[in-house]
């Protein structure tokens, strides 16, 4: 039995989503698929348009047949811990035979290439990253220029410009290190590009339509299934915004030491000072995000950060989470009532507990369940923002 995995955040889920599930089952030759996505808070740094439940729900009506959930530790952290968590995620169900992840060039083999030698990272290279590094820029920029430098041809390298192929290189050397069984399945992106802000009909980028809803153009609707279309339309709640979270977040900021602020995924260099003197300062969180964002810590970065201060994650359990797998989980989400099959095989193959229930917790480690914490925290901060109850996490996954 094929089974294909994606790794997904549905913010929101789009036209373009649900040709990736078909074409991903079709070249597969896959009979199930197994979404693992992001939870309430996405990899931007940013919470989801909408409730993990929610879009779990528009997956499994799109096409998919079991939705788990990525921990969040992973889900707002840089693409390269994403990528991990993902596919830590997907291989730990014991039931993915295949990962299908779209692209945005032709040249799949630069794609490899790039893969491996940023998995190897030869002495040179990492000397080089060193360099570029020191001078203030921001990861992806001096990892851009070492491999320049290294003489990689700036024609292959441009292909990193472009996000999808950004993380189909991580999910490519996450492949190699930690589920090397499972097939690699690049989809080539139709549509719009990842990142652009346009509007183009019925294949749009999810960029482009969170920025038409914010703006109510309704022209955005033809680019999403009729459910999404629908709750987009008529619920006023969404979508979520960050600002939503500005107030709360100004008060956790000011009630953590420095040292706290230091504790924080990817703070460095100095970086806890800024924080601690700009949350005093700001007024919300655009002013916030104004004051703290810089070359080196790039909007996204900050963002991801501001949220790991938000949902009280410490670098330590970033870091214990992605180092044992038996420190994973596979929390469900959404489940297809065709697919209750696939529910009972991963059951049975799954390498780490399976969470339909709050008594699943007690077969998880101190580590697992320290995590699931955080993703309890992120429903219950979403809830709060959205002013309804979420705790469906507690009771049993939707089922379409």
């Amino acid at each position: 039995m094929r089974v294909v995995g994606i790794i997904a955040e549905y913010n929101p889920l789009h036209n373009g989503h649900i040709y990736h599930m078909e074409e991903s089952k079709k070249q597969a030759g896959s009979e199930f698929c197994v979404v693992a996505m992001s939870g309430n808070f996405v990899q931007r740094g940013e919470p989801a348009c909408t409730d993990k439940f929610t879009r779990a729900e528009w997956a499994v009506m799109g096409g998919a047949d079991l939705v788990v959930e990525i921990p969040t530790v992973f889900a707002v952290s840089s693409a390269e811990r994403f990528a991990e968590g993902g596919v830590k995620t997907l291989a730990a169900t014991g039931v993915v035979t295949d990962l299908a992840f779209g692209v945005e060039t032709e040249d799949v083999n630069a794609l490899y290439h790039l893969a491996d030698l940023l998995e190897r990272e030869p002495p040179n290279l990492k000397i080089y990253l060193m360099h570029h590094l020191k001078q203030g820029k921001s990861y992806p920029r001096a990892q851009y220029d070492a491999l320049l430098d290294y003489g990689i041809p700036e024609d292959e390298l441009s292909i990193l410009q472009e996000p999808n192929n950004i993380l189909a290189v991580e999910y490519l050397k996450a492949l190699n290190r930690f589920a090397p069984e499972i097939r690699p399945l690049p989809i080539r992106r139709i549509g719009n590009k990842y990142n652009s802000t346009v509007l183009t009909g019925k294949l749009s980028s999810a960029t482009a339509i969170r920025e038409a809803l914010l703006n109510g153009d309704e022209s955005v609707y033809d680019a999403m299934p009729m459910s999404v279309a629908a709750a987009m339309r008529f619920d006023a709640q969404f979508p979520v915004t960050f600002d939503r979270f500005g107030a709360m977040l100004l008060y956790r900021l000011r009630s953590m030491t420095i040292d706290e602020l230091k504790a924080l995924p990817d703070v460095s260099e100095g970086f806890e000072q800024v924080l601690y003197r700009a949350a005093r300062e700001a007024t919300d969180l655009k002013s916030l995000l104004d004051a703290i964002k810089s070359k080196r810590y790039t909007l996204a970065r900050c963002k991801r950060i501001l949220v790991s201060a938000l949902l009280h994650i410490p670098a330590g359990l970033s870091d214990a989470v992605g180092k044992n797998i038996d420190d994973m989980y596979l929390h469900v989400l959404g489940l297809k009532r065709m697919g209750r099959g696939l529910l009972a095989a991963m059951a049975s193959r799954a390498i780490v507990p399976v969470i339909l229930r709050h008594s699943d917790l007690q077969s998880c480690t101190e580590v697992a369940r320290a995590s699931l914490a955080i993703d309890a925290l992120s429903t219950d901060l979403y809830a709060y923002a959205l002013a309804r109850d979420l705790h469906r996490d507690s009771q049993s996954a939707v089922t379409v």
